[in-house]
């Protein structure tokens, strides 16, 4: 498995954007993991009392069509984007990829949930409060793709077919492929149902080193020698239901390296978004009144 890599902040101060060590190197690409910070957003998950506004980029109840546009604008200025197209695909948590090209309208709705293209001066875009964004970038071929994996499209192997897309439809090598997992909810936080455990079971070998058990009110015994009842039930104690947590990181990450990328060019982002209510929002966390983050990729077209 890859190890995390810490994605760099732009900035001593927290910053609009995260990127990614190492991609500096490729002057012609544009990228970036929004956080909620440097916008003119007040959402109602505020509550660390951050002195600067959110830089909320979803279309959500509680957010006016001006703040989102103001905090689009600020994200493509941060990233020197600016004449750059955004494409915000209408995310349905599925498989569906769409292929961009010179023929690429502003005015058409992308539905689906991941976007792929070699034509400059288009900025991709996943949004994503909970869900992992991944990025994708064939250094060789100068192609890009963004995919948005929650459990839904981690399960329909959306990154690993994405992958598939940029080698079928472009010609990209595994040596030439390099891959970024944005900041998601962790392991530590994202509890799934029993129903969730039994869908990835049947879809991958490895699904037993996705899910941490633990159990769901600890006896006394339990909490004293929490190691020797870690996988099995206390016999003197109540039953209690297990809980399961899912690690959608280490999931897509498998994924990856089963489509063929190489440990060193798979970069992990170690930030749980549920458990830093300062960086970013989480949907589970803040019980769905909560903005949007925005991880972007695109092909410069002056270099």
């Amino acid at each position: 498995m890859p190890t995390s890599t810490k994605h760099q902040q732009q900035q001593a101060r927290p910053s609009p954007v995260l990127t990614v060590d190492g991609w500096n190197q490729f002057p012609w690409l544009v990228h970036g993991f929004s956080t909620r910070h440097g916008g003119v957003s007040s959402s109602p998950s505020n509550f660390t009392k951050m002195k600067s506004k959110d830089l909320n980029l979803g279309k959500v109840a509680w957010d006016s069509q001006r703040n989102i546009a103001e905090n689009r604008s600020r994200l493509l200025k941060h990233l020197e984007a600016e004449s750059m197209d955004l494409v915000v695909p209408n995310q349905i948590h599925s498989d569906l990829i769409h292929v961009l090209g010179p023929e690429y309208s502003a005015a058409r709705a992308w539905t689906g949930d991941g976007l792929a293209t070699n034509h400059p001066d288009l900025l991709l875009s996943i949004q994503t409060a909970d869900c992992y964004p991944i990025l994708l970038v064939d250094a060789r071929l100068r192609i890009v793709a963004a995919v948005h994996c929650g459990w839904r499209g981690t399960l329909r192997r959306l990154a690993k077919k994405a992958v598939g897309v940029m080698k079928f439809r472009y010609g990209s090598r595994d040596r030439d492929l390099w891959a970024a997992i944005g900041p998601g909810i962790g392991a530590c936080c994202y509890q799934v149902g029993q129903e969730v455990r039994d869908e990835f079971q049947g879809q991958f070998y490895y699904a037993a080193k996705l899910f941490t058990t633990r159990w769901q009110t600890a006896t006394a015994i339990q909490r004293k020698y929490p190691l020797l009842f870690k996988h099995v039930r206390n016999p003197f104690g109540p039953v209690h239901p297990e809980v399961f947590y899912l690690d959608l990181a280490k999931a897509n990450a498998m994924q990856l390296r089963e489509a063929g990328l190489s440990v060193s060019k798979i970069h992990v982002a170690s930030q749980c978004t549920s458990c830093h209510p300062d960086l970013f929002f989480s949907h589970r966390r803040d019980l769905g009144k909560t903005g949007r983050m925005m991880a972007v990729i695109g092909i410069r077209s002056c270099n």
